[in-house]
């Protein structure tokens, strides 16, 4: 916390920046089903049930176990907590798919799919529910992930000074959701290299953003160079993709 009162201007205006990349502002569609991703977020499950009572998808899918900062907070894994929350607001108990082994975005929906396939459900098309700082990884790792699905992505309407304020209620938590925050810039780079994640354009400004937060100290999720060798070594370069030390 004292480094983010020391700096808060300079961390303010690049999280400002990082905010305008990763906040996709898409329309939203009517889809087949809506996938809540787990996080410490519990305004994701009222967006989920808001999205389904008004009609953009029959089925709720919560998936999350615990992550990085839930494992902390949460006394059961995300899924279930969002559930709660949807069942609170209205949401059909029958309407609503938990998946309770993931730690990750990416594991959300491949662990998402095998229930789809399991069900044999007849999804076509997706609607994504997460942060607004996440909405561009999100969606990168869905279009990885769920390759033969349309898939569309949305947030908790809010806005960027609401978001600063939000997280300075947190004081014992603010350096590790900044952390998460420069780590998922770090993966947007990296994991296209390996499969995680579609390619997507970075720019110059993010980068530079990236690397002052990251100056500062709010370095916590970075993947070492060690730890890129060992991601590549285990999950291979894809057809196409170069080696990218980006720490």
């Amino acid at each position: 916390m004292d480094i983010y009162l020391a700096y808060r201007k300079e961390i303010v205006d690049a999280l400002k920046v990082i905010w305008k990349y990763m906040r996709l502002n898409e329309p939203i569609v009517p889809c087949d089903l809506i996938i809540g991703c787990g996080c410490a977020n519990k305004m994701i499950p009222v967006r989920c049930a808001e999205l389904y009572k008004t009609g953009y998808a029959p089925k709720i899918l919560f998936a999350g176990g615990k992550g990085k900062i839930t494992s902390k907070e949460f006394s059961k894994s995300e899924a279930e907590i969002f559930k709660d929350i949807a069942l609170d607001m209205g949401v059909s108990e029958r309407d609503i798919i938990l998946e309770t082994k993931s730690t990750n975005t990416g594991d959300n929906f491949r662990f998402a799919l095998d229930i789809i396939k399991e069900r044999k459900m007849d999804v076509k098309k997706i609607l994504i529910v997460h942060n607004p700082m996440n909405e561009r990884r999100t969606l990168s790792s869905a279009k990885a992930i769920l390759k033969d699905k349309e898939v569309h992505i949305t947030s908790p309407i809010t806005t960027f000074d609401e978001y600063i304020a939000n997280l300075e209620l947190s004081e014992d938590k603010i350096i590790d959701k900044i952390s998460v925050i420069v780590g998922d810039i770090q993966r947007l780079i990296i994991y296209p290299m390996v499969g995680f994640q579609v390619n997507v354009d970075v720019p110059d400004d993010v980068i530079a953003s990236y690397q002052l937060l990251k100056k500062l100290g709010f370095d916590k999720y970075i993947i070492t160079k060690d730890g890129i060798d060992a991601m590549i070594e285990k999950h291979g370069l894809k057809p196409g993709q170069q080696k990218i030390y980006f720490c």
